[in-house]
């Protein structure tokens, strides 16, 4: 009887500090559209791997409206962004200009066709 009622309670291995859990609870963060003052704030001088629905690389933006990758398949480029209002823009080669809502998800950015997680060094 003493084994039936230990399988039937939590499995796995628990952590404890002075008897509360090692992991703190966290909270989602807020769905957000950042400003063009925000978008500027969060991507410039900063790198991120990124995910397209055509490739996947690095990506670092420069202040001046440019920015440098090294797409995992395509090799090497670059291009232009802007930010203005809710939007962000972003063209490299002879692709037009694609723009969409930068939102902030909590753990990564989605800016126009991107989701961009920063690189912390």
């Amino acid at each position: 009887m003493l084994l039936a009622a230990c399988a039937t309670g939590p499995k796995g291995v628990r952590v404890v500090n002075e008897g509360s859990s090692a992991v703190p609870q966290k909270e989602g963060a807020t769905i957000r559209n950042f400003s063009d003052s925000e978008i500027r704030g969060a991507i410039v001088g900063k790198t991120f791997q990124y995910t397209r629905p055509d490739g996947n690389g690095m990506i670092s933006y420069s202040g001046d409206g440019s920015f440098e990758f090294q797409d995992d398949s395509k090799g090497a480029g670059s291009g232009r962004w802007t930010a203005s209002g809710e939007q962000f823009c972003e063209s490299y080669g002879n692709k037009p200009m694609e723009c969409g809502v930068f939102k902030y998800t909590g753990d990564a950015y989605f800016a126009a066709n991107s989701r961009l997680v920063e690189m912390k060094i």
